[in-house]
């Protein structure tokens, strides 16, 4: 049975409808669980530049950044800039890693700009580390 003659461009009008919205769908899932392993891995890797600042903050060739940025190799590539309070580290005090990174957006999609919308991307990212020096 052949479909009507009405009915022969209704699929390709669905299509133009529903595409956008589908592909808009699938852009921002991409983007946010990019968002989300990059804003875990700033965390992790804060954390153990603040483990190991707590536990070395006594040597002389301290390298908190180093330890930090060895924690979370996903992250290399993407201009990670690391502070701590290393220096000032004395038995029962605290040090704090910050890592921080500015994202660009994955797809170009989401950037400033696109509808006359201030956008989402570059996004700024930060991750904090505190742990308890000497222990």
């Amino acid at each position: 049975m052949k479909p009507k003659q009405k009915e022969r461009g209704a699929v390709a009008v669905e299509m133009a409808l529903l595409l956008p919205l589908l592909l808009l769908i699938l852009i921002g899932t991409m983007e946010f669980g990019r968002v989300f392993n990059v804003q875990n891995s700033l965390t992790q890797a804060a954390r153990e530049g603040a483990r190991h600042a707590a536990i070395h903050y006594d040597d002389s060739s301290l390298d908190v950044e180093g330890a930090a940025l060895d924690a979370a190799p996903s992250l290399a590539g993407l201009g990670v800039a690391v502070a701590d309070n290393a220096a000032a580290c004395a038995a029962d005090a605290n040090v704090q890693v910050t890592t921080t990174v500015i994202l660009p957006s994955l797809s170009g999609f989401l950037d400033a700009g696109w509808f006359g919308s201030p956008g989402l991307f570059p996004m700024t990212l930060t991750g904090i580390g505190v742990m308890r020096c000497g222990g």
